[in-house]
């Protein structure tokens, strides 16, 4: 659907929600030249970053003082 940028100007947001919710492009036209397409949103991938995770349930064991605060020499060993 082609629309003169004067008429996009008064119907913006009308545009912009039939476009969110109809699959169809606009081309904004100025003296019938294209100047910009307002397109469709691409659909939300809903798959998870197969790095996020992907170590979950692999750990077997953790120490009892694992989340112990560093003693001094440990702590300087760390820096």
């Amino acid at each position: 659907m082609k629309m003169p940028v004067s008429e996009f100007k008064a119907k913006c947001t009308q545009v912009l929600r039939e476009v969110a919710t109809h699959p169809y492009t606009v081309e904004i036209t100025n003296r019938g030249k294209v100047i910009a397409r307002v397109v469709p949103p691409e659909p939300e991938d809903k798959t998870v970053n197969p790095a996020w995770g992907s170590l979950k349930g692999t750990v077997l064991y953790i120490s009892d003082d694992f989340d112990d605060p560093l003693g001094d020499e440990e702590w300087e060993a760390s820096k």
